[in-house]
């Protein structure tokens, strides 16, 4: 009998409105482990080489992984998989909430959407079937309304309810989904990639209860974890800030994004601090399914100008520095109004913040001019343009319909892809980190298989102490010395890849890295306990890290018969500038040189040809992935 997973995919042909039912055994799920390790076997194995991602060849898998719903804090993840429409990669984005565990409770680990439907439509869920239904009446609403709209409709509040907005049903490069309005498969497209097959949403409801090994253990962890976990400081930083400090402690140290990266810190980060955002907008703290640490923010803000609705949720930090500071706005009001927006329409806040950035630089150089805007006039610090281009973005009105198109493609365009105000690693914008304090995030971003993602590995402010709790914990995975943030060294290069490694497994199980250490209070030992108490395996770290290798080789393997190559895995030339301001001002951390070679020697350790990516045929035969070299 299953514990942990249902052995059940469904698979959904929008096309012929054809719904069939697969069923896997174990050596399934021990092999991938859930999320983006079955997303990824079945976009290897389903899409041809060169289809474009709005294609109805193309597929979309919203995967579960095998802990995904158990009574453990942040276990509640989903990954959303296929060929992005962002970069043409193999991709992948994970989010919180409740709907991860609701799709298990209806039936099944994953759904697979294939095909298009001619209309819109939404997938309904529930006890073991599926049903497609008529959403032409709801398309294009606000993702508040389409919830509300299809809670209604189906008698029940206790729906979960995973969508594409206004801007994903418009194509727009970087829409996202959303479920329960404020928690997010942000990057990469996948809202575009929903809308373009006609499907609205996907509601979820299950009367069936997860089965699980060992519940009594279970149960017991997580009443400890729930009691201790503020015990430990980034237990309790979590708690109080969420993640809206880090845009004070990051100006602090140099490595806060400002006018598109050309700064570096504020003169006065209190404007945007979590400090001054508890106090101006914090209503109370809300957690994802059976997680104590409350991370997310719902807030008030009753103001004639930036009023939101408090159900779409706060901004994090991420959105605090892409549609502020980087913007040079520092009104957390106009900003939490932004958050608003781009979650009422479901779009990336970093996507669209960096595009923003990328025009309004390209106009203070003359690149475009207001021939090219529609008669707007685009400038740095200025909020209502701000909410304005966001609200045009979504509905692909205007010069919106150009940024929705997304950075890299509009560089390409305007042929400044090479200057250093474009900023996108294969395609897709960087995140609110610079690289030049963080390398190890660095490295993220360039050889991430799906673009620039800060959501990689560990970042490596964490380990700079070897007696700090973080540095501890990863000693199990070989990791023994402390390591400075901007050196690039070859034990640098091997602990980044054991700790992106170790993230890629907790997406594949279907956890979220603030409960589980390095970043989060539970160690690891715990964890894989918690795992076999959850399946009743006798799974180890080894075989674990193992499985998310699996995933990650297939990701590759894609992209290497897509043309990606290592000359894709290049940061912007503006992050090995000198550092601008902050505690570093006027120094270069590293030369692109090393970097570069730095990329490499990891291909190297991974297994995959330096030049190509491509993974050796010896390396897919260690992890039984023979079959991926018919398909290169």
């Amino acid at each position: 009998m299953c514990c942990g997973y249902t052995g059940k995919i469904l698979h959904v042909d929008l096309t012929n409105r054809n719904i069939e039912i697969e069923d896997k055994d174990e050596a399934f799920y021990r092999s991938y482990l859930g999320g983006r390790g079955i997303g990824y076997h079945y976009l290897m194995k389903m899409v041809p080489p060169g289809v474009d991602a709005f294609s109805p060849e193309n597929i979309l898998v919203l995967a579960t992984g095998v802990m995904t719903g158990s009574p453990l804090a942040a276990s509640c993840r989903f990954a959303a998989v296929g060929k992005s429409p962002l970069t043409g990669t193999a991709g992948e984005s994970e989010a919180a909430g409740f709907f991860g565990p609701e799709l298990k409770k209806a039936g099944f680990d994953a759904v697979l959407l294939k095909g298009q439907s001619e209309s819109p439509v939404y997938l309904w869920v529930n006890d073991g079937k599926a049903e497609i239904r008529d959403a032409g009446s709801i398309a294009g609403l606000g993702s508040r309304e389409v919830e509300d709209a299809i809670r209604d409709e189906l008698g029940s509040s206790k729906i979960r309810v995973a969508q594409t907005g206004l801007a994903g049903m418009n194509r727009v490069r970087f829409a996202n989904i959303t479920n329960n309005l404020g928690h997010f498969n942000g990057r990469g497209g996948f809202g575009a990639l929903m809308g373009s097959k006609n499907v609205r949403a996907v509601a979820a409801l299950g009367a069936n209860k997860i089965k699980f090994h060992d519940p009594d253990y279970l149960n017991q962890v997580a009443k400890n974890y729930a009691k201790t976990y503020r015990d430990n400081p980034l237990g309790e930083g979590l708690y109080v800030y969420g993640t809206t400090a880090f845009a004070g402690l990051l100006s602090a140290g140099g490595a806060l994004p400002v006018n598109n990266f050309r700064r570096s810190a504020l003169d006065d980060a209190k404007p945007v601090s979590g400090d001054t955002y508890n106090d101006l907008l914090l209503k109370k703290r809300k957690g994802c399914h059976a997680c104590p640490i409350q991370c997310k923010r719902v807030i008030a803000l009753d103001d004639p100008k930036y009023g939101v609705d408090s159900r779409y949720g706060g901004p994090e930090y991420e959105t605090i520095a892409a549609l502020g500071t980087n913007l040079n706005i520092v009104d957390l009001k106009a900003i939490a109004k932004g958050n608003e927006i781009c979650n009422r329409y479901c779009i990336d806040t970093i996507s669209a913040g960096m595009t923003i950035a990328f025009a309004c630089e390209c106009f203070e150089e003359g690149v475009i001019t207001k021939e090219d805007t529609g008669g707007l006039e685009l400038r740095f610090g200025d909020a209502d343009l701000m909410l304005q281009l966001l609200e045009m973005t979504a509905r692909r009105e205007g010069f919106g319909d150009v940024l929705a198109e997304g950075s890299a493609r509009l560089a390409k365009k305007w042929k400044v892809e090479d200057l250093p105000c474009s900023l996108s690693v294969k395609g897709q914008e960087i995140p609110m980190h610079d690289p030049r304090v963080k390398v190890g995030v660095g490295m993220g971003f360039a050889v991430s298989s799906y673009g620039a993602d800060h959501m990689t590995a560990a970042h490596d402010p964490l380990f700079t102490d070897k007696t700090s709790f973080m540095s501890k914990s990863v000693k199990p995975l070989g990791i023994y010395n402390p390591m400075h943030p901007t050196e690039i060294t070859n034990d640098k290069v091997r602990s980044y890849m054991r700790l992106e490694n170790l993230w890629r497994m907790m997406d594949a199980l279907g956890l979220c890295v603030f409960g589980y250490a390095p970043r989060g209070v539970m160690p690891l030992d715990v964890m894989i306990q918690s795992l076999n108490a959850v399946t009743g395996w006798n799974a180890s770290l080894f075989e674990l890290m193992k499985s998310a290798e699996r995933g990650s080789m297939v990701a590759r393997a894609f992209n290497s018969r897509e043309g990606f190559t290592i000359d894709d895995d290049r940061l912007p030339s503006r992050l090995f500038d000198p550092k601008p301001d902050g505690p570093n001002a006027g120094q270069k951390i590293f030369e692109q040189e090393d970097f570069n070679r730095a990329i490499e020697m990891f291909y190297e350790m991974i297994g995959c040809d330096p030049a190509t990516g491509r993974p050796h045929p010896g390396k897919l035969m260690e992890l039984g992935l023979e079959w991926l070299e018919e398909l290169l």
